[in-house]
């Protein structure tokens, strides 16, 4: 009978040890869900998901026909394999969505509301995702890559990732989903959610220039999230800058010197600094001010009321505007401050020589290339062709660089500024520009179905099937890739001796391979795509996971240890 009770305890501490495992492992779920949870299934951010919007389609008709009213209306959707019934959708957009809706396009951008019908719906903490329809952007990557940047200069900046989209089991196209700067994204970032955001848009107040401690006179300044408001704090935070004043006492200005690097690098100037004084939010963090960066889908000179090419690459650092200084009242304020300006001059240098540095923007690109790929050939809207996606991408035109040789030359251009061989200012002059002449991205064929945009006739076949993440898109038939990528020298340690016979025959006669060529070549070196991760990149470890694991191993010793002890006993 001892063994039969030596087996009885045997199978209650093994039973006890399941649970206790069960246990910690549902609660790291709910304890770390909300940053975890949201990257990984909300925000995948290097991969596709599909997101799959059902609607009635009278609804969705009427929807299409009157966009402009931006008017919400009821659908289910399966985001990435979350399904929620009853949610909020609308159009969305200014410029994007005045374009699409003037045109034959029904490409329109849309904002999800996860709990504008169903209180307290969410995913995983998030309740408003928008699908921008990467409007004005050949590349397709522009916003992309520019929240990125935020990151990488550790500013708080909304989350992304491409989405196959899809309405009523019809591949609209590829989207990129953006978080929505809103009370949940306030609390994770600044722990509350209860202060004034500011989305100026254009009008008085939106050039924070001081007019009178009257808030009816700021027009531009009311805010997102509160019916019941004063502008005291926001009229406080101009007239500091009036007058020049402590600007730390009423603004984070760490967190507007890494947006002001980031949007003078790429010169974006459908922005504050490029006179349009929008696509910006500022939250109110208990009386002292967030610049948060929003809308950066045409950085990279890619507003076409902006600058010209040439214009782009000199763009001043010093004087970062479109105009006189006397213009924009911050960015003024900002360089009568010799600290505020040498911090924002480190911030432009981390990006030149990290994220915007010639082989990891290279690789940066070539990886994001080929993420989108396969989508891009078969989107059935696209504002763009495919040529003209690889061209802004990889080969320079008549009008403006590919994306590669205009961040190459723009590189090269700021840092003779900061070294300070050639000027970055120009008396408070700015930067000169002249309207409708600037921008490489221009608008496209503005929805494809009947522009010059469009989806070539001859890939019908292709459109993907419902819920297969685009991995059943064939390539296109009969048509050639872009021959003359650049992609910025071979990864390191790879010499043209190991590339394949073919390969090498292009690169020896001085011609670009094809970029499948390339891209099957970079895939299958041993540690993947260089700098971008791959078999032999470091794997990053939960620390939250480390130390359940660690716990649950230490309770096995112990609960082992009083296995032991009750079975010395028994015998």
């Amino acid at each position: 009978m001892k063994w039969i009770k030596s087996l009885g305890v045997f199978l209650c501490v093994s039973i006890l040890l399941v649970s206790i495992d069960n246990f910690v492992s549902k609660s790291s779920i709910s304890a770390s869900t909300s940053v975890s949870k949201v990257d990984k299934v909300v925000f995948p951010h290097d991969s596709v998901i599909d997101v799959k919007i059902t609607i009635d389609e009278e609804t969705y008709k009427n929807m299409i026909e009157n966009a402009m009213s931006e008017e919400i209306v009821e659908a289910d959707i399966d985001y990435n394999g979350y399904n929620f019934k009853s949610v909020g959708i609308r159009p969305k957009g200014n410029s994007s969505l005045m374009h699409v809706a003037n045109s034959d396009s029904t490409r329109f951008s849309y904002k999800v509301d996860f709990d504008y019908y169903a209180n307290d719906q969410n995913l995983y903490g998030i309740t408003k995702i928008n699908l921008n329809n990467i409007f004005g952007d050949p590349s397709m990557m522009y916003e992309y890559l520019g929240y990125e940047m935020m990151d990488e200069l550790g500013a708080d900046a909304s989350r992304t990732n491409y989405v196959a989209l899809y309405i009523n089991d019809e591949y609209v196209g590829l989207y990129l989903a953006v978080e929505q700067v809103n009370e949940s994204f306030l609390k994770e970032h600044y722990g509350n959610g209860t202060g004034e955001l500011y989305k100026p848009e254009m009008a008085r107040g939106a050039d924070l220039k001081y007019i009178s401690d009257n808030s009816d006179d700021y027009t531009a300044l009311i805010p997102k999230n509160k019916s019941v408001y004063n502008n005291n704090d926001i009229i406080k935070f101009m007239k500091v800058i009036e007058e020049g004043g402590d600007l730390e006492s009423v603004l984070n200005v760490d967190s507007f010197l890494k947006y002001l690097a980031m949007s003078t690098i790429t010169v974006h100037l459908d922005a504050y600094q490029g006179g349009m004084y929008h696509n910006y939010y500022l939250y109110n963090n208990n009386g002292v001010f967030e610049w948060i960066a929003w809308d950066l889908n045409m950085i990279f000179n890619g507003f076409t009321m902006g600058v010209t090419e040439e214009q782009a690459i000199q763009f001043l650092i010093d004087e970062p505007v479109k105009g006189e200084m006397a213009k924009y009242p911050l960015i003024e304020a900002i360089f009568k401050n010799e600290e505020y300006v040498e911090q924002y001059h480190e911030y432009i240098q981390i990006l030149i020589d990290g994220y915007l540095s010639e082989d990891r923007f290279t690789n940066k690109v070539l990886k994001t290339y080929q993420m989108i790929n396969s989508y891009v050939k078969t989107d059935p809207t696209s504002f763009f062709t495919y040529k003209e996606f690889e061209d802004a991408l990889f080969n320079d035109t008549e009008n403006s660089l590919s994306l590669l040789n205009f961040v190459k030359n723009r590189n090269e251009n700021v840092q003779k500024q900061l070294d300070g061989t050639i000027p970055s200012t120009n008396n408070g002059q700015g930067n000169e520009g002249e309207s409708g002449l600037g921008g490489k991205g221009g608008f496209g064929g503005l929805g494809g179905q009947n522009g010059k945009g469009g989806r070539p006739e001859n890939i019908e076949e292709t459109i993907p099937v419902n819920g297969q993440n685009g991995m059943n898109r064939p390539k296109e038939e009969g048509k050639e890739d872009s021959k003359n990528a650049i992609i910025g020298g071979l990864p390191p340690g790879v010499n043209i001796e190991d590339m394949p016979e073919e390969l090498r025959s292009y690169i020896e006669n001085g011609e670009m391979p094809p970029m499948d060529m390339m891209m099957e070549f970079m895939e299958n070196l041993p540690g993947g795509f260089p700098g971008m991760g791959g078999e032999g990149s470091i794997k990053m470890v939960n620390p939250i996971e480390l130390a359940i694991n660690l716990a649950l191993t230490l309770l096995g010793v112990i609960v082992m240890l009083i296995f032991m002890r009750i079975m010395k006993k028994k015998y």
